[in-house]
């Protein structure tokens, strides 16, 4: 049963504060002290080197509230894009349901803006990158998060190309694998060095890696379980039976 796009929507919303809570609570868990040893290491450094510390313009207490926000925010923003380019594409992804579309979605979004992206350009922790080349490295990582999303979308239109048949697939998925492989060795690594300890670092690396993957696959689980357990009610309610 196809919904409309206000509900189609809502139960995205809905799933990306999920989502957004979830990984938020992970980081405030398990990141958040990586990220105080980090801060003490690039402190005891400045003062071995002779250079006062300095102070941070916006408190470690006020970064985990902001932290908490933040993520509820990123959860609101690509809930409502995997909302409303679910019921977008319904035409074209008709064999699927609205909660497996939800899912292939944010499977798909999932990998090609945060994860894939991530593999390029690993998160480092505080005190890890020159301030004078953060503008560079931005436009590195959105550069690359661009042409990712690029890559997905030709590898869907070709699919669409031949037919929408599934053996088109195959062909698409290469084409897809292709592109990621030149894209990966086209862009220009990192130009900071890590000067952090190396447990640190792999340990930082390795929780925001986990965090993102949390936070898409909450994402995706929970638009897919929202759309079907409505769906079902629905049903259940044009039927004229009663629910549970």
């Amino acid at each position: 049963m196809e919904r409309s796009l206000l509900s189609v929507v809502k139960a995205a919303v809905v799933a990306g504060l999920l989502a957004g809570l979830v990984a938020a609570g992970f980081h405030s868990l398990l990141t958040e002290s990586v990220i105080d040893r980090a801060i003490q290491i690039e402190e005891q450094s400045s003062q071995a080197r002779g250079r006062p510390a300095e102070e941070p313009l916006v408190s470690r207490r006020a970064q985990r509230v902001g932290l908490v926000f933040g993520f509820l925010l990123y959860g609101v923003a690509w809930g409502l894009l995997t909302g409303i380019v679910s019921h977008l594409v319904r035409s074209r992804l008709s064999e699927l349901s609205n909660a497996k579309r939800g899912l292939v979605l944010a499977a798909v979004a999932g990998w090609s803006v945060a994860i894939f992206p991530f593999l390029k350009y690993p998160a480092n922790p505080p005190g890890v990158g020159d301030p004078g080349t953060i503008g560079y490295r931005q436009g590195l990582y959105l550069g690359f998060i661009g042409l990712s999303i690029i890559g997905a979308v030709l590898a869907f239109g070709l699919q669409r190309l031949l037919g929408g048949r599934r053996s088109a697939w195959p062909f698409a998925l290469v084409l897809y694998a292709a592109c990621l492989v030149v894209v990966y060795l086209a862009m220009p690594p990192n130009p900071d060095p890590v000067e952090m300890p190396s447990e640190i670092v792999r340990t930082f690396r390795a929780l925001s890696l986990a965090g993102l993957v949390l936070f898409w696959v909450v994402l995706g689980a929970a638009f897919g379980w929202l759309c079907r357990e409505r769906g079902r009610e629905a049903a259940i309610m044009n039927a004229g039976g009663t629910l549970p």
